[in-house]
């Protein structure tokens, strides 16, 4: 028999709706019926392309007796995170300061009211590797809520204050200098694992943000020769490992080891687009043909496999299929020796690392030992990946969360934008003025943006992340096309988002007034697998500002928050990086590249422009006439002797402009 979840437009919710378990989604019922029959709420966190959800889901969330346990002593609410981050950062901190780690499945038990008490994660069916069983947790629970509820309560509080805490306390306040950038540079290249590339042993994630940071400091410091090599050895190392797909391209989301050879198997949109753009800034400061090849490879995963018919990108594809995570990945030798001829399949073990799951030995990951084949051994490479990605494609294919999350699709639009300049791309800047197009046609409505879109159903307020991310995304956009909808959206979403979500004390909540029963506004500063919301913020902010010429004001108003958390970027790096990158920006000081002239006639000025990374500098471009609500920097530019003319600005202050390429190339060297 079905449950309420059945209603719900999430996949994950409704991978659940079947359950003996009595489902409710959140909101006002659940919490209603918590308080009307006063019994604490089970609260479990996933995702749809998340293995350990899936594990305990058969293991305990269709076992009948641990359901009727459940319906008879808890009202259990199911959240997606992907939905609603919000409600997963505020309990997943309450289950990392209860036991020093979280992760999904995420296990939360409340008050009616919404305020935690006991938590953790993943539990299994029978108590195993410290572990205990389901059942026992649920009945350790249902005794203490019914004996020892005035313990249960001084918990609740001190947790919940623990929270809030969280969410509000800040280091007292000093100025951002050079040395500080320099000290977390310092940090991140001692704690590099300079064997395997990364940070980390095991589980060993990609880590783009850090990335991303350390490439804008080479891009503006050549010195920083260091930096270069830790950029392309992260890199080669990554699409090395096993969790790059050789096959059809695209990266799974971690390493189950410090090696990069075993996999986690989900391919994430927000992984792929984060690292698609590193491996383009990666080509433009190394032109290493390879990080080239992979970008245009993870490109077309995506567009083979998470594209929505509307233009916009799914979420994620599954690592489990018929039951078994990384089945479809992986191959057993003797499937590999039926498929292979001798010579092909000696071929292929002598210059391919056979690494064996640990959840299921028969099955093989593969991964090249080297990059490059002998010239004689070229072709025989090339035929035996076509004969096994035919044996993949006889495989049964993971399922796809076809759900379409705003904040990810405005981190794959600024990927497109960004390639459609840097490779001078026609195809990329389709791509990214289709994502544009449908992102401003679906999840705009009566002033105000949504979340979610799966099929032809929107739902859920947006965050600051969807708000900040897509954006930064339209900004990177407009820069390319010169196209100034994208700038009026952008300014037009920033006002909304200032509404919406700015704390009179500095900075960001993560959500606005819409998101109900939260037992606090989270107010998130730390980097997760996406920069902090509140960093992409004021990146966005930042952009417009330079742009219509009130960067000092956003100076005054913006930076005493920035700087108020200075110690814990330099403390945790790594866990802080998109902010390095934000204080890089204010540090380097932003210039304005100010081109007048049709997109046709200004194309050897871009061609110039964007020969190289230029990670201080904000352009716009347009021709005269200039298009109503135009960026203030465009203003009185005007074209010399009708000939298209390029300024070179800094705070609006600008050299004498000019029409020659050259001269322009020179000046921006000069500066």
């Amino acid at each position: 028999m079905a449950n309420r979840l059945l209603f719900s437009n999430s996949p994950y919710l409704l991978q659940h709706a079947n359950n003996p378990v009595d489902w409710y989604p959140w909101g006002d019922e659940a919490f209603e019926k918590a308080r009307r029959e006063n019994k604490p709420i089970f609260l479990s966190i996933g995702y749809a392309s998340c293995h350990w959800c899936h594990v305990m889901a058969h293991e305990s969330f269709e076992d009948e007796q641990v359901a009727d346990y459940l319906n008879r002593h808890f009202v259990s609410i199911k959240v997606d995170r992907e939905e609603r981050p919000d409600v997963d950062s505020i309990y997943m901190n309450a289950v990392v300061a209860l036991t020093g780690h979280g992760g999904w499945p995420l296990s939360v038990f409340l008050t009616p009211e919404g305020k935690p008490f006991f938590g953790g994660t993943y539990y299994p069916p029978v108590a195993r590797h410290r572990l205990p069983a389901f059942i026992d947790v649920l009945r350790a629970i249902q005794e203490a809520w019914a004996t020892k509820r005035e313990q249960i309560e001084e918990a609740t509080a001190q947790i919940y204050n623990a929270l809030q805490q969280q969410y509000q306390t800040r280091l007292s306040r000093r100025s951002i200098k050079k040395e500080d950038l320099e000290a977390a540079t310092t940090q991140m290249l001692h704690a590099y694992d300079w064997q395997y590339g990364g940070w980390g042993k095991a589980p060993k994630f990609p880590q783009p943000i850090a990335l991303e940071f350390l490439i804008r400091r080479y891009t503006n410091d050549h010195s920083l020769t260091k930096l270069k090599e830790l950029i392309e050895h992260a890199l080669e190392k990554m699409s090395l490992g096993g969790m790059y797909d050789l096959l059809e391209g695209g990266f799974c989301r971690y390493s189950t080891d410090q090696r990069w050879m075993v996999p986690h198997f989900e391919k994430m949109l927000y992984d792929n687009a984060q690292l698609g753009l590193v491996y383009l800034y990666a080509y433009i400061l190394t032109r290493n043909e390879t990080f080239k090849f992979i970008l245009e490879q993870i490109v077309e995963f995506l567009l083979n496999n998470l594209r929505d018919s509307s233009g916009l990108y799914y979420s994620s594809m599954d690592a489990d299929s018929e039951g078994e995570e990384g089945k479809y990945y992986t191959f057993t030798l003797e499937e590999l020796r039926n498929t292979l001829t001798p010579e092909e399949y000696e071929h292929f073990s002598l210059t391919h690392h056979l690494s064996p799951l640990e959840s299921n030995p028969q099955w093989m990951v593969f991964q090249p030992i080297e990059r490059h084949p002998p010239e004689d051994k070229l072709a025989l490479t090339v035929r035996v990946y076509e004969k096994v990605r035919q044996l993949r494609a006889t495989k049964t294919r993971p399922n796809i969360d076809d759900k379409c999350i705003l904040s990810w699709n405005g981190l794959l639009l600024r990927f497109f934008a960004e390639a459609s300049k840097y490779l001078d791309s026609e195809k990329f800047l389709n791509l990214a003025t289709s994502l544009a197009t449908a992102i401003r046609d679906w999840y705009l409505k009566e002033n105000a943006l949504f979340r979610i879109k799966r099929g032809d159903t929107i739902s859920t307020p947006a965050l600051l992340e969807d708000y900040s991310a897509v954006i930064i995304g339209l900004l990177s956009l407009y820069e390319v096309s010169g196209d100034n909808q994208w700038f009026a959206l952008s300014k037009f979403l920033a006002n909304l988002m200032l509404e919406k979500f700015a704390d009179p004390k500095g900075g960001f909540f993560d959500v606005s007034a819409e998101h109900n029963h939260l037992i606090l506004r989270p107010k998130e500063i730390q980097d997760t697998a996406t920069p902090s919301a509140n960093t992409l913020a004021f990146r966005a902010l930042l952009t417009l500002s330079v742009l219509d010429g009130t960067y000092l004001e956003f100076l005054d108003k913006h930076l005493p928050f920035i700087e108020s958390i200075l110690d814990h970027v330099l403390r945790y790096p790594l866990s802080f990086a998109s902010w390095l990158t934000l204080i890089d920006m204010i540090l380097v000081e932003p210039r304005e590249a100010v081109l007048v002239g049709s997109y046709q006639e200004l194309r050897p000025f871009f061609k110039v422009l964007w020969s190289t990374l230029r990670g201080n500098l904000i352009v716009c471009h347009s021709d005269i006439p200039l298009p109503p609500s135009t960026p203030q920097i465009l203003k009185d530019r005007p074209k010399i002797n009708q000939q298209p003319t390029a300024y070179l600005c800094r705070l609006g202050f600008c050299q004498n402009p000019t029409t020659d390429v050259q001269e322009f190339d020179k000046m921006l060297t000069a500066n």
